[in-house]
């Protein structure tokens, strides 16, 4: 009998300590259920900071394009007429040209003879060539020395020509 309730003795103690251990598990468990929860609830708050943000941002975003396509909207009106008319470049390739005395011709791309003769160098030229001096060094000497109308603009300068004599 004594074996029994040395038997019985152990039995107890293992149940204890077994009962310990749960005790202690389920406590260990209950502080990490605590700090889960915790955790999934600063996640959902986080999450729903961060939609709130995205939606913020996407009405800021919207209403600036709403902005933006305010200030390019068309402002024409509803004309369905307009779309079969013609445009002003096919009529006016149809429309005969108009050759009167004072429109030219072509369109002019360089200077007129009129602003080239007030040209005091050209005026010199004619003379020296008339008199035959134009290809003499006095003729070249005097052309060379005669300053333009206008100064020409300093990125039109070359130092192709110049001489460094130094």
């Amino acid at each position: 009998s004594s074996g029994i309730n040395a038997e019985y003795g152990r039995v107890a103690e293992l149940q204890e300590r077994e009962a310990r251990n749960q005790r202690r598990q389920l406590a260990a468990g209950k502080k990490r259920v605590t700090y889960r929860a915790a955790q999934h609830a600063q996640k959902l708050e986080d999450q729903a900071a961060e939609r709130a943000r995205r939606e913020a941002e996407e009405a800021e975003r919207k209403e600036r394009l709403d902005k933006l396509a305010a200030t390019v909207a068309v402002d024409a009106p509803y004309d369905p007429l307009r779309v079969l008319s013609y445009t002003e470049s096919s009529v006016s390739k149809v429309r005969p040209p108009d050759y009167s005395p004072t429109n030219r011709l072509f369109s002019m791309v360089g200077y007129e003879d009129s602003v080239i003769q007030r040209d005091m160098r050209v005026k010199v030229e004619v003379a020296l060539r008339n008199a035959g001096l134009i290809n003499t060094d006095y003729g070249r000497s005097v052309l060379s020395s005669i300053a333009p109308p206008a100064n020409p603009r300093p990125d039109m300068v070359s130092t192709v020509f110049k001489r460094d004599d130094t």
